[in-house]
Protein backbone atom coordinates (compact mmCIF):
# COMPACT_ATOMS: atom_id res chain seq x y z
CA UNK A 1 0.00 0.00 0.00
CA UNK A 2 1.89 3.07 -0.92
CA UNK A 3 -1.12 5.63 0.76
CA UNK A 4 -0.30 5.76 4.46
CA UNK A 5 -3.44 7.18 5.21
CA UNK A 6 -4.86 3.61 3.55
CA UNK A 7 -1.69 1.24 5.10
CA UNK A 8 -2.52 2.89 8.80
CA UNK A 9 -6.68 2.54 8.44
CA UNK A 10 -5.74 -1.48 7.25
CA UNK A 11 -3.40 -2.33 9.99
CA UNK A 12 -5.27 -0.39 12.79
CA UNK A 13 -8.22 -2.50 11.83
CA UNK A 14 -6.00 -5.40 11.46
CA UNK A 15 -4.56 -5.46 14.59
CA UNK A 16 -7.95 -4.73 16.63
CA UNK A 17 -9.24 -7.55 15.11
CA UNK A 18 -6.37 -9.89 16.22
CA UNK A 19 -6.51 -8.39 19.62
CA UNK A 20 -10.38 -8.90 19.82
CA UNK A 21 -11.16 -5.97 20.50
CA UNK A 22 -13.89 -3.18 19.62
CA UNK A 23 -13.41 0.62 18.36
CA UNK A 24 -14.97 1.56 21.07
CA UNK A 25 -12.56 -0.57 23.58
CA UNK A 26 -9.67 0.73 21.39
CA UNK A 27 -10.75 4.36 22.03
CA UNK A 28 -10.94 4.20 25.33
CA UNK A 29 -7.25 2.98 25.81
CA UNK A 30 -6.11 5.41 23.37
CA UNK A 31 -8.25 8.29 24.95
CA UNK A 32 -10.23 9.76 22.34
CA UNK A 33 -13.74 9.23 20.81
CA UNK A 34 -15.21 5.99 18.72
CA UNK A 35 -15.70 8.34 16.32
CA UNK A 36 -12.11 9.04 15.72
CA UNK A 37 -11.29 5.63 15.48
CA UNK A 38 -14.28 4.71 12.80
CA UNK A 39 -12.92 7.87 10.97
CA UNK A 40 -9.45 6.87 10.86
CA UNK A 41 -10.39 3.18 9.70
CA UNK A 42 -12.01 4.29 7.04
CA UNK A 43 -9.14 6.93 6.03
CA UNK A 44 -11.93 9.75 6.54
CA UNK A 45 -9.29 11.18 9.16
CA UNK A 46 -5.76 10.91 9.96
CA UNK A 47 -4.36 11.13 13.76
CA UNK A 48 -2.36 13.38 15.46
CA UNK A 49 1.36 12.23 16.08
CA UNK A 50 0.10 12.02 19.94
CA UNK A 51 -2.83 9.78 18.96
CA UNK A 52 -0.45 7.90 16.62
CA UNK A 53 1.59 7.25 19.45
CA UNK A 54 -1.15 6.58 21.86
CA UNK A 55 -2.64 3.89 18.88
CA UNK A 56 0.28 2.24 18.25
CA UNK A 57 0.57 1.70 22.09
CA UNK A 58 -3.25 0.58 22.69
CA UNK A 59 -2.50 -1.90 20.20
CA UNK A 60 0.75 -3.15 21.74
CA UNK A 61 2.99 -2.19 18.35
CA UNK A 62 5.56 -0.23 17.00
CA UNK A 63 4.19 3.02 15.11
CA UNK A 64 6.63 1.72 12.30
CA UNK A 65 3.87 -1.48 12.33
CA UNK A 66 1.22 0.86 11.52
CA UNK A 67 2.14 2.21 8.64
CA UNK A 68 4.10 -1.45 7.17
CA UNK A 69 2.99 -3.09 4.46
CA UNK A 70 3.27 -6.32 5.79
CA UNK A 71 4.65 -5.53 9.67
CA UNK A 72 6.11 -8.57 10.95
CA UNK A 73 4.81 -8.08 14.35
CA UNK A 74 1.20 -8.61 12.52
CA UNK A 75 2.28 -11.97 11.66
CA UNK A 76 3.55 -12.84 15.50
CA UNK A 77 0.64 -11.72 16.95
CA UNK A 78 -1.86 -14.19 14.85
CA UNK A 79 0.66 -16.94 15.36
CA UNK A 80 0.22 -16.50 18.89
CA UNK A 81 -3.60 -16.05 18.56
CA UNK A 82 -3.50 -19.03 16.23
CA UNK A 83 -1.29 -21.23 19.22
CA UNK A 84 -3.66 -20.10 22.21
CA UNK A 85 -6.36 -21.49 20.15
CA UNK A 86 -4.51 -24.71 19.81
CA UNK A 87 -3.88 -25.14 23.69
CA UNK A 88 -7.00 -24.15 24.60
CA UNK A 89 -8.55 -27.16 22.70
CA UNK A 90 -5.84 -29.57 24.22
CA UNK A 91 -6.53 -27.95 27.66
CA UNK A 92 -10.18 -28.05 27.42
CA UNK A 93 -10.01 -31.86 26.50
CA UNK A 94 -7.83 -33.01 28.96
CA UNK A 95 -9.61 -31.10 32.06
CA UNK A 96 -13.29 -32.95 30.31
CA UNK A 97 -11.08 -36.37 30.23
CA UNK A 98 -9.99 -35.45 33.63
CA UNK A 99 -13.70 -35.02 35.33
CA UNK A 100 -15.22 -37.69 32.76
CA UNK A 101 -12.40 -40.71 34.32
CA UNK A 102 -12.83 -39.09 37.59
CA UNK A 103 -16.65 -39.77 38.08
CA UNK A 104 -16.58 -43.45 36.37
Amino acid sequence: MEDCRKCLAHNMKQYRQILGISQTTLAERVGCSTTLIGNIEIGKRFPSAENINRIANALEVKIADLFSDEPESMKVMISKKELKKKFEKILDKAIEDFFRESTI
